[in-house]
């Protein structure tokens, strides 16, 4: 059996691949954070590395993500009504919004109080636990609209 490689199906590759490296890490974030109560002198490198994420595969990743989504509707063959199209616009606008408008900030914040704190000798202030808690409630919500996305991407409902 020989595959044929066409454009679209080089485009599917890169959609999936994009969707793996740009959400992919952000899975595992509980994980690690969960370290932290032992060894809070680790807090502000974890977030240092969660912000290179960020900048380097969660954001632009996104963007290949919506750049080869819009290429496949383009050049696919999709007829009437493709809802699970529309719960990918409305993902990939969700988690674009989430990533600049919550996400970067909160974890700039988070990092600039976690040195300052660090520095002075102190343990985590109020204001920290508030922003991770925060991070916490909303990090769950972005994996959910990924995977139930996934879900609808593969099924095509």
């Amino acid at each position: 059996m020989v595959a044929t490689i066409t454009g679209y199906s080089v485009g599917v590759f890169i959609h999936i691949l994009a969707v793996v490296l740009a959400f992919g890490p952000t899975f595992g974030y509980g994980i690690l954070f969960s370290v932290l109560p032992k060894y809070p002198q680790a807090t502000p490198a974890m977030l240092a590395g969660v912000a290179k994420v960020s900048k380097y595969l969660v954001y632009p990743g996104t963007l290949v993500v919506l750049a080869a989504g819009i290429y496949l509707i383009a050049d696919g063959p999709w007829e009437g009504d493709e809802s699970w199209i529309t719960i990918g616009w409305i993902a990939i606008v969700a988690l674009l919004g989430l990533q600049h408008a919550f996400f970067r900030p909160q974890t700039a914040k988070a990092l600039e109080l976690a040195e300052r704190d660090l520095e002075r000798g102190q343990g985590p202030n109020e204001e920290f636990l508030a922003i991770t808690q925060r991070l916490g409630t909303v990090g769950p919500i972005a994996s959910l609209i990924v995977v139930v996305t996934i879900f609808f991407m593969t099924v095509k409902p």
